[in-house]
């Protein structure tokens, strides 16, 4: 398998970013839920937050490398469907980029001014992280960090709660869509199991 992107399907350093995003936010989204309805102790809600946060630090390190790897490397151009599905396929997937930037970012602006006071972020249970500890922001946006905290959790709330979900399932729903009403290979491009055979079939 090709670790680059090619002019018919996604190369495996794309797909691995691509699954291992999708498997990271499925988790936050568990954790952060596990906290919200089922916690009824100190200790598990101290292990649900811990967990999505450092969840939330992992993608954020992923994003920007996916991000580095895609402006690298071009993705595969589908020619099927319509212009405006071509059209809404780019709109959806700049939005899903967006918003795996806005997330992480306001994610650590709602809790800046706490972690950089007296916190830490018990990495994945195994290494306390206090890197952040004593970061010290006079100004940002015109505002401290702890004038931004109740902004910035608004945002990560709505975004978290509403339009991530949102753009995730019109992602999916199209993928479907291409693969099993158009069946133009849509999701096969970024699948490990076709693309084996796909080689297979090629050999």
């Amino acid at each position: 398998m090709e670790h680059k992107n090619n002019s018919l399907v996604y190369g495996a350093v794309a797909k691995w970013f691509h699954w291992l995003t999708a498997v990271l936010i499925l988790i936050t989204y568990c954790a952060i839920y596990y906290r919200e309805w089922l916690a009824d102790s100190d200790f598990e809600n101290w292990l649900s937050i811990q967990l999505h946060l450092s969840i939330g630090l992992t993608l954020a390190v992923i994003i920007v490398l996916r991000l580095v790897w895609r402006l690298m490397h071009p993705v595969p151009v589908s020619k099927t469907g319509s212009h405006w599905q071509q059209l809404a396929s780019r709109v959806v997937h700049i939005a899903l980029y967006l918003l795996l930037i806005i997330m992480p970012l306001s994610g650590y602006l709602s809790i800046a001014d706490y972690l950089s006071r007296r916190g830490e972020i018990d990495y994945f249970f195994f290494y306390d992280m206090t890197w952040f500890r004593g970061i010290e922001v006079e100004s940002l946006f015109g505002l401290s960090l702890e004038q931004l905290e109740k902004p910035a959790a608004v945002i990560h709330g709505i975004v978290g709660e509403w339009i991530m979900l949102a753009v995730i399932v019109c992602h999916v729903l199209a993928a479907l869509y291409h693969q099993f009403i158009i069946k133009d290979g849509t999701l096969s491009k970024m699948t490990f199991f076709k693309t084996r055979n796909t080689q297979r079939k090629r050999s």
